[in-house]
């Protein structure tokens, strides 16, 4: 019986050390990233509003109050490992304008979770193509919002490599490319596994009514 009753609370005690569970935050903590967040897109807008090489259009900067943002949402904010590949592909990403092909390399992916299913996300090291630029990662994808309310060409998120391989993928900060805001711009046209099929409701939206 003894036995029995030790083997059954082994194995429960096995169960709970080998499920992972997300984070759990504090209201202060999400009371700080919430503040964080709102500082970082007043920033924004007031460089769009000063800025030489702002993307908003020179008429319209005098007008601008805000940008459209969904409210700051703790539960998009991911963290974990990129998946690197041992074999990084060349492969070319195309701009949003005729012509514009950029090299880059299959970097690797990273994974999330969201009501019980997993998606995977393309990480692409953009390569450099004129002297003085750094090859970078980019991760730009669409979700269901993309065209609707958010910019149908897809949104980034900013990543930098590290040497710990510990990312923070917050999707609050996902921002639309400067072509969102101008012709003049030819953007980076996110891979075509990066359509997630479920809405992202966090980060930038459609820029159109804010100005």
């Amino acid at each position: 019986m003894f036995k029995t009753t030790a083997i059954i609370l082994l194995a429960f005690l096995l169960v709970r050390c080998t499920t992972q569970t997300k984070p759990a935050y504090t209201q202060q903590q999400i009371d700080s990233l919430t503040t964080a967040f709102r500082a970082h897109v007043q920033e924004i807008v007031q460089e769009f509003k000063t800025a030489q090489w702002s993307p908003i259009p020179e008429e319209a900067r005098a007008t601008l109050t805000t940008l459209h943002y969904f409210p700051y949402d703790v539960s998009w904010r991911y963290s974990g490992p990129i998946h690197v590949y041992t074999q990084q592909d060349s492969m070319i990403i195309k701009g949003s304008k005729q012509g514009d092909l950029r090299p880059a390399l299959r970097y690797g992916y990273f994974e999330f979770e969201r009501n019980g299913k997993t998606y995977r996300l393309q990480i692409i090291k953009l390569l450099p193509t004129r002297p003085g630029q750094q090859a970078h990662l980019f991760l730009g994808f669409w979700d269901a919002t993309s065209g609707e309310t958010t910019y149908g060409g897809g949104r980034y998120i900013d990543i930098e490599e590290n040497s710990t391989n510990h990312y923070i993928i917050d999707f609050n900060y996902a921002y639309n490319p400067y072509c969102a805001y101008s012709h003049r711009y030819s953007c980076a046209v996110p891979p075509f596994e990066n359509r997630l099929d479920i809405a992202v409701t966090a980060g930038e939206q459609k820029f159109k009514d804010t100005y």
